[in-house]
Parts: C-alpha cells; structure tokens; sequence
C-alpha cells in the first residue's frame, strides 16, 4: 500500500523501447518466479528472530542479498513491506517487479539521491513495521554490504535483521551477482539470523563495525545454507 509523503516514482523521461520493456517484463517474469517458487518446498528457520523484534521494538530493518531478492518479495508478500530502488531504468523494471508482490518501493539513486532514498526510507519506517535492502545492490560488489542500512538503523533505532534465502537446485544467471532463479521440486529455504542493535551515532566507527556485523552475519547464513545443499 503506498502512503502519504512518500515518493514511489522515477523522474526519468524512459525511451519508447524501455516502455515497452517495462510494460511486458515484470508480469512474466514475475508470474514465471512465483510458478517456480510454488514448485519447491519452502522452509522457514529462526522466524522468531522476526517475531520479537516486531514485538520488542515495533519496527525492522531487514538486510539481505541482491540476489535473493524475488524469492524475499515472495515470503514477504502482504507485510507491507518498503524497499529502496533506484531512479534508473533497472530501478524501475525492479520496482515494477516487485509491485507484482505488493512490495512498495520508494526511489532514490545510489549516485544522485542516495541520501533522499535513506530519507524516504526512513520516513516509511515512521509508517510501516518492515524495511529493507539489497545491501550490496544494485551492482555489487557481490555479498559485500553498503553503509546504508546501518545508517538508517542509527537513525531510527530500528535493529538490523539479516535474512538469507537459498534454493537446493538453481540456475545462475551471468550477472554480477549469479541471481539463481529455483529449478522445480527443490527446496527453498530462509533463514533469520539474530538481530544486531542499531548504531548508538552515525559515527563512521559506529556505522562501518554495524555494516561489517550485518555483512558477516548474513554470509555466514548463506555459507550455511550452501554447504548444507553441497553449493548451489
């Protein structure tokens, strides 16, 4: 659900072809992930990480991997949940995609409005109980996290929660961030870690060790999570 306040658009003028893209791509390939995903068992571990951070803090800010992205919308589908994408034509196919699972996304660009994107992310946290981001999105580098969610978290006081979600069998994509789209009859499988408290100050001390925590926390999920499926 969109809400007063918040910007949900991009300024970019799209060409012709790039609308026609944006038109036709986000419903296939959206209708294509959620057949996939209904086609695997899914399993859910350590949900109550989740649970009591609603609970003791009413808010959450979650962090997980440009590459778990669809199967992320797809567990969290109806929580209301906002994301932070980009102005640009990717920024936009992915907040078109998103919308397909009822994930708002706010808009800011990591080169020109990156500051006003962690502002509108933080005004929707004011708004609704869950945030989150691709923390080494949109282009890497791969698993390794940005600063912005550390930040935000400093400026809200909302805990960190690392999220991982992995496929037992995949197909890679040749991105930067081998985007594994789930083969049928697997099993997909997400994992909570526990949540890290926010920065006491946006200090680049307080807010580089939060951003190393929440980086590792989630690679060790993911490592977890691979090894046990002998590497995907």
């Amino acid at each position: 659900m969109k809400l007063p306040g918040l910007i949900y658009t991009s300024p970019v003028q799209f060409s012709r072809n790039q609308r026609l893209k944006l038109a036709l791509i986000p419903p296939v390939a959206a209708t294509l992930a959620k057949v996939l995903y209904a086609l695997n068992r899914r399993e859910v571990r350590d949900a109550h990480y989740f649970e009591e951070c609603l609970r003791d803090h009413g808010q959450i800010v979650v962090g997980i991997w440009h590459e778990t992205a669809l199967m992320a919308a797809a567990h969290f589908q109806g929580h209301n949940f906002h994301v932070l994408t980009s102005y640009s034509f990717d920024g936009e196919l992915a907040a078109r995609l998103l919308a397909c699972y009822k994930i708002e996304s706010v808009r800011g660009s990591s080169s020109r409005g990156g500051s006003e994107g962690l502002v509108q992310l933080e005004k929707a946290l004011e708004l609704v109980k869950v945030v989150g981001l691709t923390m080494d999105g949109p282009r890497g580098p791969h698993r390794e996290a940005k600063p912005g969610l550390a930040i935000l978290a400093a400026r809200t006081g909302a805990p960190l929660l690392p999220v991982a979600f992995a496929p037992s069998r995949a197909w890679r994509l040749r991105t930067w961030d081998r985007f594994p789209i789930p083969k049928p009859f697997g099993r997909i499988i997400c994992a909570f870690g526990p949540p890290i408290p926010a920065p006491q100050n946006e200090t680049r001390e307080a807010i580089d060790a939060a951003r190393i925590q929440l980086q590792d926390a989630l690679n060790a999920l993911h490592t977890g999570l691979e090894q046990e499926f002998g590497g995907t």
